[in-house]
């Protein structure tokens, strides 16, 4: 059945496959973040969906979901908030990378003990809050692929590139690391590497302008002064 859903769905034109590996953080069920999927259906998943030439990524947060989405040969683990050592190893053997979403925890950080959230989705939110950073050192330490990306949604629109601060802070990443798990990792990850992701000949001219050398101060990439949108200068 899993198989007969991809196939689904690449019929109908996806162009990634992603599935809730474990349990969400702020989904309202009070069953854990543990692993959804049987293994044989992780397996089922990914290797219908690159039989037909597409990437699977797979929020995943619990250590052992992230740990059997890695075994399965997903392309991508969405937060991974969870990841130790032994899902770390699973990710660099099978070339999964991870996209940690710190700005999704520092989000819900900042709604927890206001009433936001019910009193389920506020356990967990603890839970994950708890772990800021500590899957992305184990990932690095096991030379695993970093890519970025924000969750954006779990916290305000326009807040997006808070993501870098918190992948130097919290995950001990240098600014050009942090910067190229942007462009460069980012656009071959989504297997667009000779589309995007760099400026150079023939390639989208997709590139802002900044004051200051984000190499020194990666939070200068929050306070972006010039855009442009494929060739085209962005008011």
């Amino acid at each position: 059945e899993c198989a007969a859903r991809v196939r689904e769905f690449s019929k109908a034109g996806a162009d990634v496959i992603k599935i809730t590996a474990t349990g969400g953080v702020l989904s309202q069920q009070g069953r854990g973040l543990g692993q959804h999927f049987t293994d044989p259906e992780l397996k089922a998943i990914v290797d219908t969906a690159h039989s037909l030439g597409l990437r699977v990524a797979a929020h995943a947060h619990s250590a052992r979901g992230v740990e059997a989405a890695a075994h399965a040969g997903v392309d991508s683990a969405e937060h991974a908030t969870f990841a130790d050592a032994a899902a770390a190893k699973a990710m660099k053997a099978s070339g999964t990378a991870m996209v940690p979403t710190l700005m999704a925890l520092a989000g819900v950080k900042e709604r927890l003990g206001k009433g936001v959230y019910t009193p389920t989705v506020e356990a967990k939110g603890r839970e994950a809050v708890a772990q800021m950073g500590k899957a992305l050192k184990a990932a690095r330490a096991e030379g695993v692929t970093i890519a970025f990306g924000t969750d954006a949604g779990v916290f305000e629109h326009g807040r997006n590139a808070g993501e870098f601060a918190l992948m130097v802070d919290w995950g001990g990443m240098s600014p050009r690391d942090a910067l190229a798990s942007a462009t460069t990792i980012a656009a071959k990850l989504l297997d667009k590497q000779d589309e995007i992701g760099r400026i150079a000949p023939g390639y989208s001219a997709d590139i802002i302008a900044v004051d200051g050398d984000p190499l020194r101060d990666v939070r200068t990439l929050e306070k972006v002064g010039f855009v442009m949108a494929r060739g085209r200068i962005i008011d």
